[in-house]
This record gives C-alpha cells, sequence and structure tokens, in this order.
C-alpha cells in the first residue's frame, strides 16, 4: 500500500484535529481533547508542522513537529524540530507507512535549516533505524522525608509561592538559565498550552514556588500532590514534582529545601531527574533515596552533521567516519579538532552510525562504552581516551520535559 501513499504538509486546523485524532486513535488510552476542551487543544496544535499519508481511503498516517532549540555542550543552542505525534490508523498498519513519514519529515526538517530532530520514544525498539540515538536519560528518586534531613549548607535564598497558571513567569525562568544541561530544550508554545491544559483539568491539587528577587527569578518547582483516598490520615502523602529549573545550585537547594519544610509530607518524588543529579547529596543519608526507572529521555537525529559538531568547541582532535544512509549530505569523513568541523579525505580513526553520534556529540555515552558494546569502531584504546577527552561534559545531557 505504500507505493500509493501521497504524503503532504496538513494546513489549517481542521486538518490539524483530523491528524490529532488519528494519533489518538493509534496510540489508545489517551483522552479526546477535542471533547474535553477544544479551545485547548487548538491552541496546541496550531503551531504544529504536521504531515499526513494518505491512500485510496483517506488519511492514514501522521506526524508532528514544533520548532524549539536545544542545547549542545557548552551551552550554545541549536535548531531543534520537536518530533510527536506519530500514528497509523489501525487498518494501515505494517505497510511502511509510517516509514515513509518519519523518511520524509527528516529531509524536510534538513532542508528547513534544523540541525537536528528530537522526540520522545513510546516505543524504543523504532527510532533507531531512522537515525536517532539516546542523548540523555533519566532516573526516578523517591525521597524520605520522613527520614531525610538535608545535609548542613551555607544557608539558604527564600521562596515565595505564585500562581500555578502564572506560565509566562515559568516560561521567562526556564528560558533564562544561564548555564543549560546537554539537550535541554527551549520550551515552545505548544508545550507550554499542554501544561495550561494538564492544569485546568487536574484532579489533584497543584503549586508552585519560585526563588530570587521578584523580577529576576533564579528557578520555579512545580509539584502536585499524589491522589489519596483520605489526604488528611494518610501516612503516605506524596509530592510530585512536575518541573523544577534552577540557574544555580543555590537556586537548587533552596527549591529543594522548600519541600523539606513541608511538614505534612511524607515523601517526594522525581519521576525524571538526570542521572547525576545530586539529591543524594544533599541530603545526610543517602539511603533515605530510592532510585528506580533508569530510561532513555531524549532521542537526536542529527539533520546537519556539520553544522552541529561546529556548535562545540574541542581541545583534541579526531577524524571519524559517519554513516548515513537517510540523509547521505551527512555521511563520509569528518576532521574535529580546536581549528574547527571540516569535511576529510581521511583515513579515519574512528567509525559511527549518525545514532550514536548523538549519543557521543551530546555526552550521554563515552566512545570507550559505545565501543565495548560495539556501536564505535576504534583501533586502540588511546584513541578511545582521546575520543572521550574530545566528546567530555561537565555534567551528563537531560531535558527534564516530556512531549
Amino acid at each position: 500500500m505504500s507505493n500509493d501513499i501521497e504524503i503532504r504538509r496538513l494546513d489549517g486546523l481542521n486538518e490539524q484535529r483530523r491528524a490529532f485524532e488519528l494519533f489518538r486513535q493509534a496510540m489508545l488510552g489517551l483522552p479526546d481533547l477535542g471533547k474535553v476542551d477544544p479551545e485547548g487543544e487548538g491552541r496546541y496544535l496550531k503551531d504544529g508542522k504536521p504531515l499526513g499519508a494518505f491512500g485510496p481511503s483517506g488519511l492514514v498516517g501522521v506526524v508532528n513537529g514544533y520548532a524549539s532549540q536545544i542545547a549542545v555542550p557548552g551551552g550554545r543552542r541549536v535548531s531543534h524540530l520537536s518530533v510527536t505525534h506519530v500514528g497509523v490508523a489501525p487498518q494501515a498498519t505494517r505497510q511502511g507507512i509510517a516509514s515513509r513519514l518519519l523518511t520524509e519529515q527528516l529531509r524536510r526538517a534538513r532542508a528547513e535549516g534544523y540541525v537536528v530532530a528530537g522526540l520522545r520514544a513510546s516505543d524504543s525498539r523504532i527510532y533507531g533505524r531512522y537515525g536517532y540515538g539516546t542523548a540523555s536519560w533519566t532516573v526516578r528518586q523517591e525521597l524520605d522525608l520522613a527520614c531525610a534531613r538535608p545535609a548542613p549548607s551555607q544557608g539558604q535564598a527564600k521562596t515565595r509561592f505564585v500562581d500555578i497558571g502564572n506560565f509566562d513567569l515559568f516560561r521567562k525562568i526556564a528560558d533564562a538559565d544561564p548555564a543549560p544541561r546537554p539537550a535541554q530544550l527551549i520550551r515552545w508554545d505548544a508545550w507550554w498550552a499542554m501544561q495550561r491544559l494538564r492544569l485546568d483539568h487536574a484532579s489533584t491539587p497543584h503549586y508552585a514556588l519560585v526563588t530570587g528577587p521578584e523580577g529576576a527569578e533564579t528557578g520555579f518547582l512545580r509539584f502536585h500532590t499524589e491522589a489519596s483516598d483520605n489526604w488528611l490520615i494518610s501516612r503516605s502523602r506524596t509530592a510530585i514534582v512536575d518541573d523544577l529549573v534552577a540557574h544555580d545550585a543555590a537556586s537548587w537547594q533552596t527549591l529543594i529545601g522548600h519541600l523539606f519544610t513541608q511538614d505534612i509530607l511524607h515523601r517526594a518524588i522525581f519521576p525524571a531527574s538526570a542521572v547525576d543529579d545530586p539529591l543524594r547529596l544533599l541530603v545526610s543519608d543517602p539511603r533515605s533515596i530510592t532510585f528506580s526507572g533508569l530510561r532513555d529521555e531524549s532521542w537526536v537525529r542529527p539533520l546537519d552533521v556539520g553544522v552541529l559538531l561546529s556548535a562545540r568547541s574541542y581541545r583534541e582532535a579526531a577524524v571519524l567516519d559517519i554513516a548515513d544512509p537517510v540523509i547521505p549530505e551527512n555521511a563520509g569523513v569528518w576532521r574535529i579538532g580546536p581549528e574547527g568541523v571540516r569535511r576529510d579525505q581521511g583515513p579515519a580513526e574512528a567509525r559511527l552510525d549518525i545514532g550514536t553520534l548523538a549519543a557521543l556529540f551530546f555526552g550521554a555515552q563515552t566512545a570507550s562504552l559505545l565501543s565495548q558494546a560495539g556501536k564505535l569502531h576504534a583501533p586502540s584504546p588511546e584513541t578511545l581516551e582521546r575520543l572521550d577527552a574530545l566528546f567530555s561534559t561537565g555534567r551528563l545531557p537531560h531535558s527534564g520535559i516530556s512531549f
């Protein structure tokens, strides 16, 4: 059937709603936002860049994307297409439609000037074949507030509660982060629209607080309480952290410290922390934290290798042979070093595919580990050590948001 498919851009809110409905039907288990809040759904969809696959019976597949930016090691940002709403109608699955949609989306995105594409994978078996690589991971942390005590610190700044719906303030703080982690995203209009939708239809109370002088805030914490049959007498009253942004260590300590002042709480859950999050160092008893749920977070697909590699600086030099069967402009030998990035005639010191490059470039994995797993091929341990140094990052990559 894929030979009979026409792929084209979907324009106008009506077509966007049709595409979103197909995605919802393909995924199962998702609420019908059009019935719950049609205006909110419209705000969420209006800035998308959906592609539709049309067969003889009409629309049978969809993929969407939103314009954003992603931070690379060193703090610079490059253009990022936030890919979402990948779905095929139930009667048209396993006919190559998703493959054609995803491939066409990547080629169009590169032609439009995007440096990378990125997504959150509902099925982690799918996207590696299209050149996506896992560029960040998360871990779930559960903090026992009844037993934990914060370790002594140099003092904490003040916090203040703010309107949980003050998304203009939260966006201002998030966008102003002076030292973003690798893989951290600039949050786009539709992402904030979805936060509004979730808040408007939430079944449990939500709260928000900020730190820093008014008008020059340096962080915020958004959280909600876990549903309970009887909150007043429960012995496991829990706060679930939805969003945490801190511009510096003092702001982070202050926001986390607020949770310790809430005597009503027994636990705090951080569903998707960075793997190297220092929470365990903040408490005097590290056993008061339970770690679980290590999982992939950011799947990133390099679209323009030359621009991406040039977005960070290097102290070492290396020559890489990169394979990319989908976007041939990326494939070939690249010289990387303190003088910059350029094409080269070789010979290459290491070979890897485009998805592995994403994991290496953002710092999710070292060259040595990738080599051990058979994902990167280099002739000697010395070469691997040099590549480890070449792509080293001060902090592990982490986005902290889903979409």
